[in-house]
């Protein structure tokens, strides 16, 4: 055998050497299951732990201002965190027994609009309140810790 052919034969086996090893890396990285460690599964997925004691929330953010949603003995109230002097403050109160009727009712919504940023929501009489998108993708998260929020204020 000549130099070239033994260069030639000496290249093909690399290359399929080379095929070989980056086909079993392929299977490794790509194609292979994922192994996952067993664990115990929940009885449910619903955490009442964390439902129980969801009494204050950040519904709206922004670099001056946000707004807090929480559960008092008055009832359910409307705080805003405004960093500018004399904005701010307590802005309303839901008492207790007007929690249970709009629970009751369903008088309260949620709605993601058009706007990147944020959304609206209400609550009874308190219509179009400024919600965060980026606290609450979805709105049906934002209408489920509303629900709680009033369950929480109307049991207390």
């Amino acid at each position: 055998m000549k130099i070239v052919e033994w260069v030639n034969v000496i290249t093909q086996t690399i290359t399929a050497a080379t095929a070989v090893v980056m086909a079993y890396f392929a299977y490794q990285t790509y194609l292979k299951s994922p192994e996952q460690e067993t664990e115990d599964e929940p009885e449910s997925a619903d955490d009442k732990e964390a439902s129980e004691h969801l009494n204050e929330i950040l519904v709206f953010k922004t670099s001056k201002q946000k707004t807090w949603l929480s559960v008092s003995p008055q009832g359910l109230e409307c705080r805003i965190d405004d960093s500018r002097d004399g904005k701010g403050g307590h802005q309303w109160t839901i008492s207790k027994t007007k929690a249970k009727e709009i629970l009751d009712s369903q008088s309260y919504h949620v709605n993601a609009g058009y706007k990147v940023n944020t959304g609206t929501f209400t609550l009874g009489h308190r219509k179009n309140w400024l919600y965060t998108k980026s606290l609450f993708p979805e709105a049906e998260y934002l209408h489920g810790v509303l629900r709680q929020l009033l369950e929480n204020c109307s049991e207390q």
